[in-house]
């Protein structure tokens, strides 16, 4: 039981003020929260004892803050100079284990704030009469005064994990002095360190990740006061009601379901994401706690789905993770005229929690699961949440070879060491990509709408134009005269651009253009614009295949592989309003085209759609298998090889607990973008930062392919300031980024 009567003293934190008893108590809460959700985790790495190892971890990780110095820095705001953690590991000589077991707690306590190696670089002791050694020495004898309390919560240790953890420890010994602890560089970190020459075998891996991302996981959440972790409390089936069901949702309620991986494909609109969490019930544990963790390609996707995951399940279960996750709440907070200082608090709030081991639910992008595998700062804590977990990932039509190879390890890690379920979802997945998917990850069952309810689903005509959309201009024109809503998808900004300032003369109603050379406030602003029907023209790259909710009369547009085809294809008569829409499409590609897609890919795709006028879906799945029929190009096969081959071989270099060469940049670079400021933005965007208001300063980035970044910094037109990214290229609020403009006076 606990002791309630002795006058603990030893704080632990100030601001609200915790005494080191108090935060115990509240971290081995959140530790008892943690059991329940991640019950499969001792099995994942073979210890039936897991939980006991991290009870003692949180039991004793921040035991060095009793001393002397730690406590004056709390009360009066002097800074200590040394840290508490490694003072803290040495009290593992206390308990009972084999040596490994003990430095796997130690390794858990010495880690809890930063990496081992960046405390070495600072506090090492492996030399005797070093500088490192004297000040652990010094230090260490800093808690001989609070010493007894120390002793008097290590009696508590039976009843404190009778009660958090379900069994009674008693495997320790109370320490009679200081000169019994043990120090934690020459007793455990050596020895890790040591061990990266000769590799450590994965359960070991799994082992240090899981205790150092669970006693993370416990101690960020006790300090930020969230002890209970919200959990679903009714069946998914219970509370997305429809009054009548696709097949494809029909199919994921069945039984058939249970511990099954999947592959959906279905049309887009036919309710994946709906059939997706019917799955989910079905891989559900019987206490409803599985982490779910939803993967989209873009963050616009995301900000489309939290709204929709929030509806189902509410703000408590739903997070989201993504580089702009702060400034989307933070505006949402304001649009419920918040102030923006409790916006500011609101958004502060739910990032913090999204980033902990707290919501249920996580809509991610692929950049933030990548992230996690590629362990970067803080990675264990990230992916130890998505142990047993349920793992969805969605239009995988958007991505690329090389991103398609990087997530398949990814899931494959997953799914082998992280006991996860997969989900594997699209509108458009050809054969061969469902094979890679299907071999890989040993995915059996695939789940598709019946071929007679596709047939009648019929939405579009093909016209092809053997000429440059450039020329298509009179053709575009008549449409505009007639009234029809019209749809312009180019391959390439230059060309939107182009095409925008001519159309834009003859539209009866608005016009707009949208590609993903916007900063972002101009961006937003073009896309809310888009819910108005008064917008009668509307020219878009690529940037329109996904996320945005429209329903146009006509559309023309370059010619692009057939899957992306039929994403712009949906973007036209999408409810089906109309008999048919008109699709024209211009063959006539240019040498900038192909910078973008496969010269082979174009080809094949234009001999296919001249075999084809009026199309249904299934008429659209053999196309796109036609298309796909030899797989991936040569040079698509060369990029997804050497991508997987690269990601193994520096799989090999990340180690729990230690930093990693990676860092955030060499993954965007990986992934293919940058974000910088246009330079007409920088006075607002510096004004923004120095108020203090790093959500609002999100809204004046782009992201700029890396290829046009390198082009535009060999031209001089790429400035850092504030240590923040600058373009000197021309800017249009209307227009977007016009690279080939030099912009001069960067204070206009």
């Amino acid at each position: 039981m606990r002791n309630e009567t002795y006058m603990w003293k030893i704080l632990a934190k100030t601001e609200p003020e915790k005494t080191l008893y108090e935060h115990t108590l509240d971290v081995l809460t959140v530790l008892k929260e943690m059991m329940k959700i991640f019950p499969d985790v001792p099995k994942l790495i073979n210890e039936p004892n897991f939980w006991d190892y991290v009870f003692y971890a949180l039991f004793l990780h921040d035991f060095g803050k009793s001393a002397k110095g730690f406590q004056e820095s709390l009360r009066l705001g002097k800074r200590w100079g040394y840290r508490h953690e490694i003072i803290s590991a040495g009290f593992v000589a206390c308990l009972e284990y084999e040596s490994e077991i003990k430095k796997l707690i130690a390794l858990g306590i010495a880690s809890h704030h930063k990496e081992i190696d960046e405390l070495k670089s600072k506090y090492s002791t492996h030399r005797k009469n070093s500088p490192g050694y004297e000040r652990y020495t010094k230090a260490l004898r800093e808690i001989e005064e609070n010493f007894g309390e120390l002793v008097e919560m290590m009696k508590l240790i039976p009843d404190l994990s009778e009660e958090f953890i379900g069994k009674k420890l008693t495997n320790f010994k109370i320490p009679n002095s200081l000169d019994e602890l043990l120090d934690v560089f020459s007793f455990a970190v050596k020895s890790y360190e040591d061990s990266k020459s000769s590799g450590i075998d994965r359960v070991v891996w799994l082992k240090h990740v899981f205790m150092r991302g669970f006693v993370l996981g416990c101690d960020y959440l006790a300090s930020s006061g969230n002890l209970e972790i919200p959990l679903l409390k009714n069946e998914i089936s219970e509370i997305i009601r429809f009054e009548k069901f696709t097949d494809v949702q029909l199919k994921m309620q069945s039984e058939d379901m249970k511990n099954k991986d999947i592959i959906l494909v279905a049309p887009t609109g036919y309710g994946k994401t709906e059939a997706s969490l019917f799955w989910v019930e079905k891989n559900q544990n019987d206490r409803r706690t599985k982490r779910v963790f939803y993967i989209l390609p873009y963050t616009a996707s995301i900000n489309d789905m939290f709204k929709r995951f929030v509806r189902y399940f509410g703000e408590d279960l739903v997070g989201m993770k993504h580089h702009r996750a702060g400034y989307f709440i933070y505006q949402s907070f304001r649009d419920r005229e918040y102030t923006p200082d409790e916006a500011k608090k609101f958004a502060n709030a739910f990032v913090d929690l999204s980033k902990k081991i707290y919501k249920q639910f996580k809509i991610i992008t692929h950049f933030q699961l990548l992230r996690e595998i590629f362990g970067l700062p803080g990675f264990e804590m990230g992916i130890s949440e998505m142990a047993g977990g349920i793992v969805i990932l969605d239009e995988v039509h958007s991505y690329d070879a090389r991103v398609i190879g990087l997530l398949i390890e990814a899931l494959k890690i997953l799914k082998y060491e992280f006991g996860a379920r997969i989900s594997v979802m699209s509108a458009t997945f050809p054969k061969f990509l469902c094979e890679v998917f299907k071999r890989e990850l040993e995915i059996e069952t695939f789940i598709t709408a019946e071929e007679e309810v596709l047939r009648k689903i019929s939405r579009h005509k093909i016209n092809l134009i053997n000429d440059s959309i450039l020329n298509g201009v009179d053709r575009i024109k008549k449409f505009l005269e007639d009234g029809k809503r019209v749809l312009v998808v180019c391959n390439t900004v230059k060309k939107a651009q182009e095409i925008y300032n001519v159309l834009k003369e003859f539209a009866r109603g608005e016009s707009k253009l949208i590609h993903s050379r916007f900063a972002l406030i101009d961006r937003e602003r073009i896309e809310k614009s888009l819910k108005n029907e008064s917008v009668q023209i509307l020219v878009g790259t690529q940037a329109i295949e996904v996320s945005l909710d429209i329903d146009f009369d006509v559309l023309f547009t370059d010619v692009a592989p057939i899957d992306r085809l039929v994403q712009r294809f949906g973007r036209v008569n999408r409810r089906g309003r109309l008999n048919y829409a008109d699709v024209f499409i211009f063959t006539g590609y240019l040498d900038d085209d192909l910078k973008i897609y496969d010269k082979e890919l174009l080809d094949r795709t234009i001999s296919e759609l001249l075999k084809v006028q009026r199309i249904n879906e299934v008429d659209i799945l053999n196309l796109i298998e036609s298309v796909y029929a030899d797989g991936f190009t040569q040079k698509q096969s060369k990029i997804f090889n050497e991508t997987r081959e690269s990601f193994l071989r520096l799989r090999k270099e990340i180690y729990p607990m230690l930093s990693n060469k990676i860092a955030d940049e060499d993954l965007h670079r990986l992934i293919g973008s940058i974000e910088i400021v246009p330079s007409c933005y920088e006075n607002d965007y510096l004004k923004m930062r120095e108020s203090g208001n790093y959500f609002e300063v999100v809204k004046f980035f782009m992201s700029l392919a890396y290829p046009q970044f390198f082009k535009l910094h060999r031209n001089g037109q790429i400035y850092q300031h504030s240590h923040t990214l600058f373009c000197l290229a021309g800017y249009d609020k209307e227009l977007g980024l016009l690279v080939d403009e030099f912009e001069t006076n960067i204070l206009e």
